[in-house]
């Protein structure tokens, strides 16, 4: 499996294939940047976040710090998220949705265990989704693997499910 780097918006490269920057709203992710991208048939979900330390905190107290990590999957699981989400957690178990006592689902796409689950705390307040590639550790820490909280509202009123979308045609007919 191919191991990617972590992007650095402020030290693009030729490989990297930048394709949206979303900002999200402050209340809805504390302000968290991401940034999708493709390389080498992969979509890389780059996100950051500058975090200020109170004043009466122990650990660096008033400095900023900046938190980035990155989520990977290969393009073809692009419909494949959004097909897990319309069809197995939209739909009732008599159409082909998942049982009622079931909130996630998991699948080997292109040869990396991918994981959806239904969530709670999606993007603080916010319910939603959480895809989890069990076959890729964190950049942030290597003790955990790569998941990226997709909120309903950034989903569903902010764009992100008619991006993905477009996405996956693009992927389909050649063109990403």
């Amino acid at each position: 499996m191919q191991v990617f780097e972590q992007y650095d918006p402020r030290n693009p490269q030729p490989k990297h294939q930048l394709l949206r920057f979303f900002k999200s709203p402050q209340e809805e992710n504390n302000g968290t940047d991401f940034f999708f991208l493709t390389q080498d048939k992969h979509l890389l979900v780059y996100r950051e976040q500058r975090h200020t330390y109170p004043p009466t905190s122990d650990y660096k107290p008033g400095q900023t710090e900046l938190f980035a990590n990155q989520f990977e999957m290969p393009l073809e699981a692009i419909r494949w998220l959004i097909d897990v989400i319309e069809q197995k957690f939209f739909k009732s178990p008599e159409n082909g949705g998942l049982s009622a006592h079931k909130i996630s689902y998991e699948e080997i796409v292109a040869g990396e265990d991918l994981h959806v689950m239904r969530s709670a705390n999606a993007g603080c307040p916010h319910t939603g989704y959480v895809i989890t590639n069990g076959s890729r550790h964190s950049h942030f820490d290597s003790d955990d693997l790569q998941t990226l909280a997709l909120s309903d509202p950034w989903l569903f009123q902010n764009g992100l499910m008619d991006f993905l979308k477009e996405l996956a045609n693009k992927y389909e007919q050649g063109t990403l």
